[in-house]
């Protein structure tokens, strides 16, 4: 039991560690606040057109959650499955609760959700067997968890809107020879950035 206890106490000191160690990151900070800034956005924008509360906190959780995965992946070009197994478990949590509060919605939210996560993922998985292992399996399974969450009506936006932003940021990045013509970019940053496009824009 001690040993257990002295085990959980070093991982915990070591996450504060690491929590610490990124915020002293200057560009962390600065993507961090943003983040917070269209979360608050989403909130308002949610408030003002009557979203269920449910769904506003989905929102969120997604929200922060790609926050933490982009991040990860620019640095180190992966993108952890135990982010997507917390995020899939709390979706799944917040099922029930979204059903309640509307009873009439309960089945077609649940329907929605299901599609959402088959047509996200299939997307990125026939994109992952054409570009050869160019698009990655974290981006498959991602995309499927971001299915999960905006439904079968916001996932072919979301996916158009990352990468449309991905093809923005390579060509000019590629025009100032900031990278090669074949230089690996992660893609999870984009996809932060249109599933935000997304659900700020209702789509």
């Amino acid at each position: 039991m001690c040993v257990y206890t002295n085990l959980v106490e070093t991982r915990q000191k070591e996450g504060w560690k690491r929590s610490m160690e990124q915020w002293q990151n200057k560009k962390f900070r600065v993507f961090f606040i943003l983040t917070l800034a269209a979360g608050i956005g989403l909130a308002a924008e949610g408030i003002v057109f009557s979203y269920s509360i449910w769904k506003i906190c989905r929102y969120l959780i997604l929200v922060m959650a790609l926050f933490q995965i982009a991040w990860i992946d620019q640095r180190s070009k992966r993108i952890p499955n135990k982010i997507l197994k917390i995020l899939l478990a709390v979706r799944v949590m917040i099922l029930l609760p979204e059903w309640l509060a509307v009873p009439e919605l309960g089945m077609a939210i649940l329907i929605s959700s299901v599609f959402g996560a088959l047509i996200g993922g299939g997307i990125f998985l026939l994109a992952h067997f054409i570009s050869k292992g160019g698009v990655g399996m974290g981006d498959v399974k991602l995309f499927a968890v971001i299915g999960f969450y905006v439904g079968n009506g916001s996932i072919m936006a979301a996916a158009f809107l990352s990468v449309m932003a991905g093809a923005v940021y390579s060509i000019t990045m590629l025009l100032f020879k900031k990278i090669k013509l074949k230089e690996e970019i992660p893609f999870a940053p984009f996809i932060f950035v249109g599933t935000i496009l997304t659900m700020a824009l209702g789509m």
